[in-house]
């Protein structure tokens, strides 16, 4: 109850100053994006045969702008999501929630576990080289893959760790920025995606030309029935982009892997994620992705009930033929099945005042 009273105070707030401030013309303003993506997929399964799906098929909005000069404010939901791949035809069912809602379920009001269509609303205040933050936001973690919109993201090729960790959590942080921004450094105290105990969070944000960074270590207590031995989760992420004129290399490692059942999100092993990809014109963009995991977990009688290594494959293709229109399309395979999805995402901009 006293992290919906402290949201829904910040954003009353918000929009209090914004209505106080308006024949003032302090700089304040704000605007509204309304993204809506439809994909279809096919999926070849090696155990389970060959079934569709609707991929990352979503309606999101993201509300931000500016209650002062300094004094900021965003909210992000999504209000769609559709998955009728897994289990979906298979099974004759509808699973309407699907994989952009694996980030964020969270009924911290109740107590109980669901989903929640709020992602973000926090509000930002910045002085100087200063941010300081509150609200519900990503937790500090995952390195490069984890910094995407959802809506931007192709989840079946994505890593277990982003499709099982509830990254939105309740928290505060402050930032400060130095090297006229070239490095940002960011902690944060949050609610913790396992229990009720708190989690802390440290990242830098480097861009040093050719080479931009994003580390982070964040530790909590997962307290899963699970895990033996030390309960103190200590999640290092050192996410790594290079590039050189239109190419771009990105390698991500967490000394994590997450669940592939989705159950869970804080598995022994690690995630490597490299992507490679080419800006080829102003309207195309072509990647190929590797993710490897690697699962050793040990259950209560010190005995391995996950201990074996997945590789993901996967090309991933983009075309903006006009202004908030994109075009995209995914092929990979694991393992144990073959994947393909194609899609359009559109956004429409407006601006409120």
């Amino acid at each position: 109850m006293k992290r919906i009273l402290v949201v829904c105070a910040a954003i009353s707030l918000s929009c209090f100053l914004v209505r106080a401030q308006e024949a003032e013309d302090t700089g304040s303003g704000a605007g509204l994006s309304v993204v809506s993506r439809l994909d279809a997929g096919l999926s070849v399964d090696r155990l389970e045969g060959t079934y569709f799906n609707f991929g990352n098929t979503s309606l999101y909005t993201i509300f931000e702008g500016n209650i002062l000069e300094n004094l900021s404010f965003t909210v992000i939901n999504h209000w769609i999501g559709a998955d009728w791949g897994e289990p979906g035809f298979k099974y004759g069912l509808l699973v309407p929630t699907g994989d952009l809602y694996a980030n964020t379920i969270n009924f911290p009001f109740t107590g109980k576990s669901g989903y929640s269509i709020f992602d973000e609303a926090h509000i930002d205040y910045s002085f100087g080289d200063w941010v300081l933050s509150a609200g519900k936001m990503p937790l500090l973690v995952g390195g490069l893959e984890f910094e995407e919109y959802d809506f931007d993201v192709n989840s079946i090729a994505t890593s277990a760790l982003w499709n099982s960790f509830t990254v939105y959590q309740y928290g505060a942080s402050i930032s400060r920025s130095i090297q006229d921004g070239a490095h940002t450094f960011t902690a944060m105290i949050s609610t913790n995606q396992c229990n009720n105990s708190p989690a802390f969070g440290f990242k830098w944000n480097g861009d040093m030309d050719w080479w931009t960074t994003s580390y982070s270590l964040m530790l909590s207590d997962r307290n899963r029935p699970y895990h033996t031995g030390n309960s103190i989760s200590a999640i290092l992420s050192l996410g790594n982009r290079l590039t050189y004129r239109n190419y771009f290399l990105n390698i991500d490692f967490v000394n994590r892997a997450g669940d592939p059942l989705y159950n869970f999100s804080d598995i022994d092993g690690y995630t490597l994620l490299m992507t490679v990809g080419v800006k080829s014109s102003e309207t195309l963009n072509l990647s190929a992705r590797y993710c490897l995991e690697r699962f050793h977990q040990k259950n209560g009688e010190d005995t391995y009930y996950l201990d074996y290594t997945r590789p993901n494959a996967s090309v991933q293709a983009e075309w903006f033929p006009m202004d908030g229109l994109r075009v995209q399309g995914c092929a990979g395979i694991t393992q144990d099945k073959f994947y393909a999805v194609v899609g359009a995402t559109y956004t429409i901009d407006f601006k409120l005042w």
